[in-house]
């Protein structure tokens, strides 16, 4: 990835870190898990990415008028560039593709949508 400081393809993603769940732009603050790619299996991100879903899922189905869910943006601001650049923390990057694929993420957007009876139109870039 292209660090936003020096421009050079030096961003990598770190070895463990957080990422920040949205929805239409929206979030909780449990909207949020830890990763570490060293020791993280599959099976415990899909856990982690399903529990964060659940969470913002129940809670959005109390909302008496529902916009179905269009967009949802996984991001992390622990990135480092081998460059070594400061990189501030406003810089969000996506870690869809990094940490859990597109396709765990909409399988588990999908489950949860018909368990929670959340109504989904993604709009995926």
């Amino acid at each position: 990835m292209y660090c936003p400081i020096c421009f050079n393809d030096t961003l990598k993603i770190a070895s463990s870190g957080v990422v920040k769940m949205t929805f239409n732009g929206k979030a909780k603050s449990t909207s949020q898990f830890f990763y570490d790619l060293k020791h993280d299996q599959e099976k415990d991100v899909l856990l982690k990415l399903d529990k964060v879903i659940a969470d913002y899922f129940i809670y959005y189905s109390s909302f008496q008028n529902q916009d179905p869910i269009e967009t949802v943006e996984a991001t992390s601001i622990d990135f480092k560039c081998l460059n070594k650049c400061v990189i501030n923390v406003s810089h969000k990057m996506n870690v869809i593709g990094l940490v859990f694929t597109k396709t765990m993420l909409i399988d588990s957007l999908n489950r949860m949508s018909v368990k929670y009876k959340i109504p989904l139109k993604l709009k995926f870039k």
